[in-house]
């Protein structure tokens, strides 16, 4: 089984110039895969991708041809808006002999040669179609929302599931079954796909200078795991915050206004992370479905899907999976009721379930929670 693993580079990164030859710990990013990838044994032909003479000439230097290949992309290929499918066939056409084929963005500079001989095992069975990484973080899927008038609308319809988020740090797939092709021979989204649990340190994605702070924090040796939470009973509320925090301050923060109603606490959203386009419903259950087609939009904007370009997709929020107040005669702490699933998948109307927006608050911005004294965030970083 020959097995091809591609690596895209271009120069043309605007939230961090130059991001893919930036360097961590005196060696750039681009290397950080390459030289995982080589030290695997896992691939016949190891390849970049790039439209970058900068890029080609940093891998001249430091590789022989005949471990680590240059591919000049056409002009088609060279701008932001280039579809990284289309450079993967780019790729593929001029691997001819491939089996299957890795994609490995060189912005994940924590993958480890473990994982990728894990996924050549399971490919080498002949079963999975498909190896996709997965992370270890799962949430409800009613924590997801998008801006509508008025305030804010839930994504997701009908009955609530746990979502689990992949990760493009491992994604492999056999020549014939590209992204979700597979579903065209007849198997399930998911079906034949062999699943690769990571650790968080391997989903550390470099792109903002923030994210190349935090890698550098944890190439130095720093650990990286999931904030503890605590949850505390405060009057009419549940209140939940990270462990050892002052939930006080928190309530003092989003004012009295804001806590008038028992009845209807306040919300405090963040940016998505991860984000809500590698979200995966449950065991990807055919019942996923959106609210409306601006839910869609927002989620699975069409610029997006055509460029998969993370830039383009339109703004979805999340509930703080750390930051909560909870009535504590919320209808869902009420013994479960039938689940009626006769109107999935039907548009609904957003007013219908709107929170309006004088009820939420945000962790960033200019008057986020994350620049008070008491804030802390989603992952704990410490020696």
């Amino acid at each position: 089984m020959r097995i091809g693993a591609l690596v895209p580079a271009r120069m043309g990164s605007k939230r961090l110039p130059g991001k893919n030859i930036t360097e961590l710990a005196g060696k750039p990013l681009l290397c950080w895969t390459l030289d995982v990838l080589l030290e695997s044994g896992v691939f016949c032909d190891v390849t970049v991708s790039t439209e970058s003479p900068v890029v080609a000439g940093l891998v001249r230097s430091r590789y022989p041809g005949s471990s680590v290949s240059v591919l000049m992309r056409p002009d088609s290929l060279a701008g932001d808006d280039s579809p990284l499918t289309q450079v993967a066939e780019h790729y593929q056409d001029n691997r001819p002999d491939l089996d299957w084929c890795g994609l490995f963005m060189p912005t994940f500079p924590f993958r480890r040669c473990d994982r990728l001989r894990e996924a050549a095992a399971a490919i080498h069975t002949g079963y999975p179609l498909r190896v996709q990484a997965v992370r270890p973080e799962q949430y409800w899927d009613r924590d997801y929302y998008y801006p509508t008038d008025g305030g804010y609308a839930p994504v997701f319809a009908g009955f609530p599931n746990l979502l689990r988020f992949s990760s493009t740090s491992y994604m492999l797939w056999r020549r014939e079954t590209p992204n979700c092709h597979a579903m065209y021979l007849g198997y399930r989204l998911g079906e034949r796909e062999y699943r690769l649990d990571i650790g968080l340190p391997e989903t550390i994605d470099i792109d903002t200078a923030a994210d190349l702070a935090l890698a550098q924090k944890i190439q130095a040796g720093a650990s990286y795991r999931q904030t503890p939470l605590a949850t505390h009973t405060i009057g009419p509320w549940f209140v939940q915050t990270p462990l050892g925090t002052d939930p006080e301050a928190f309530l003092d923060w989003l004012g009295p206004k804001a806590l008038a109603d028992p009845g209807q606490p306040p919300q405090v959203l963040q940016k998505p992370a991860p984000p809500l386009f590698t979200a995966r419903l449950v065991s990807d259950l055919p019942e996923l479905h959106f609210l409306n087609p601006t839910a869609q939009d927002h989620t699975w904007s069409p610029r997006y899907i055509a460029t998969a370009n993370t830039a383009h997709c339109l703004p979805v929020y999340q509930h703080s999976p750390c930051w909560r107040v909870i009535a504590r005669d919320s209808p869902l702490h009420q013994p479960p009721t039938p689940v009626d699933r006769s109107n999935l998948g039907s548009p609904i109307d957003a007013a219908s379930c709107l929170i309006p927006a004088q009820r939420v608050r945000f962790l960033e911005g200019t008057d986020g929670m994350e620049r008070e004294a008491f804030y802390q965030g989603a992952y704990v970083v410490g020696e």
